[in-house]
């Protein structure tokens, strides 16, 4: 449904008119969190559950007009979003609560809008200048509890989280990371700077690992999170981190750790620069109109993965 506004001026004669402007053209920008379990995704995709497919289908709804959603990462099968910045251009003078409680009404339990809002015109979720943050859960208990299953990577063996996060600190930086990407990615370049990677204990029985970037690889998190838990588990020293990082191939590297443990924690828009591994031609970078940096986030520590496909093992 469309709404249209009604301005009443003065004619030349004095005598009031009125003139229907017709809907706004808008640029809105919201948050959103969910759960993947049951989605095949972000991306739409013909004949499975995605995000943006039942996302697109409640914004259909609401509106009666078929948009483009823009998201600031494309998920994998399978993992989770605290935080997820999407954005979408339309014509229309709903209500911006419309886009948050009328939203929610018509979506899922999996999938709720928690922030809505009119962004500046040139705002863009995807090619604006952004630092990501994720987490992944890892739950060291013998038993597969059954409130974690869906959120946490089971690994029953006792883990050396010293040891784990010895090995990560060669990882914070600017890298080369060819070893900790998909096999499948397509990315230009494998450079990456790595501000933080932290290794925490952060309940009894779960370990977490909290990375932030300002551009990732295709399963990268999860390829560092499998590398990680090998040395955890004795299987290799602190150093053998270093040295596939160096060896820049991905077979030297661990498994790719399953997607139920990954979580998109924050996105950090930034106005001066493009994001990393943004293609020639993109959308310039812009100020989100609110005079800096803009946070999306959620519960982080003080100190992005782009996915693809829902994969395991060494790919």
């Amino acid at each position: 449904m469309q709404f249209s506004v009604h301005v009443h001026v003065d004619d030349t004669n004095g005598e009031s008119a009125t003139v229907d402007t017709g809907p706004t053209s808008r640029n809105i920008k919201m948050i959103i969190q969910f759960d993947g379990t049951d989605f095949c995704g972000w991306q739409l995709q013909d004949d499975v559950r995605t995000v943006q497919g039942v996302l697109g289908d409640a914004i259909r709804e609401l509106t009666g007009t078929a948009v483009t959603l823009h998201s600031s990462s494309r998920t994998d099968s399978g993992v989770h979003a605290l935080a997820m910045p999407v954005g979408f251009q339309l014509d229309s003078n709903l209500p911006i609560r419309a886009f948050h409680r009328g939203l929610n009404s018509l979506l899922p339990r999996d999938l709720k809008v928690v922030t809505a809002e009119d962004a500046a015109p040139d705002f863009h979720t995807r090619y604006m200048h952004s630092t990501k943050s994720y987490r992944y859960r890892i739950l060291n208990h013998q038993t597969a509890l059954p409130l974690e299953r869906r959120h946490s990577w089971h690994v029953p063996q006792t883990l050396d989280v010293e040891a784990m996060e010895s090995a990560a600190e060669c990882l914070v930086g600017h890298h080369d990371f060819s070893s900790y990407r998909s096999v499948h990615c397509d990315a230009h370049s494998a450079v990456r700077t790595v501000d933080c990677l932290d290794v925490a204990i952060a309940e009894p029985h779960l370990v977490t690992l909290y990375v932030r970037a300002g551009g990732f690889l295709r399963n990268m998190v999860r390829i560092i999170a499998g590398t990680l838990v090998q040395v955890g588990l004795g299987r290799f020293p602190p150093g053998w981190v270093r040295e596939v990082l160096e060896a820049r191939d991905r077979t030297r590297a661990g498994p790719t750790a399953p997607p139920q443990g990954l979580f998109l924690v924050e996105v950090v828009y930034h106005p001066t620069q493009p994001p990393q591994g943004t293609p020639a031609g993109s959308p310039p970078s812009a100020q989100d109109g609110k005079g800096g940096p803009h946070v999306v986030r959620s519960d982080g520590p003080a100190c992005d993965e782009h996915h693809g496909e829902d994969t395991s093992g060494r790919q």
